[in-house]
């Protein structure tokens, strides 16, 4: 929980981590953001420690800030495991051993982040549009 950044919130919790994520089907359940939901299935997804993790939009209602330190701590984590990342959003690519660019569901650009910026292609054009608006050393792409 430490490491997605949602202990804090869980901890204030009268049930801690055995409340329900949702008062639908449970009195004493409580309704998470959208930002807190990911964090705490992020959470999940690190406590399992299965080798293969598939993420789809796993960052999609954070903030570039902390969507940056959710991908920062991740990375650190994720040594030695297979992990697909299913995103419009960029930012976790820098980190990215092997990067699949797909467009109207084809692929159209394989590599490296390094790689795929100096082909200069797609990839690298949508990075270059989304890193305006990254804080400064997510979007410096010469890092």
């Amino acid at each position: 929980m430490r490491l997605a950044d949602i202990e804090e919130k869980i901890c204030s919790l009268p049930r801690k981590e055995k409340t329900s994520v949702t008062n639908f089907l449970d009195k004493d359940g409580v309704s998470f953001s959208g930002g807190e939901l990911q964090r705490i299935l992020l959470a999940r997804a690190l406590y399992k420690d299965a080798p293969l993790l598939l993420l789809d939009e796993p960052t999609s209602a954070l903030d570039p800030l902390a969507e940056t330190a959710v991908y920062e701590q991740y990375h650190r984590l994720s040594q030695g495991k297979t992990t697909i990342f299913i995103s419009h959003r960029l930012a976790s690519t820098k980190f990215c051993d092997r990067i699949i660019y797909y467009e109207n569901g084809q692929v159209k650009e394989d590599g490296t982040h390094d790689e795929l910026m100096k082909e200069n292609g797609a990839y690298a054009g949508m990075f270059e549009i989304q890193s305006q608006y990254y804080n400064e050393k997510g979007g410096d792409s010469d890092e």
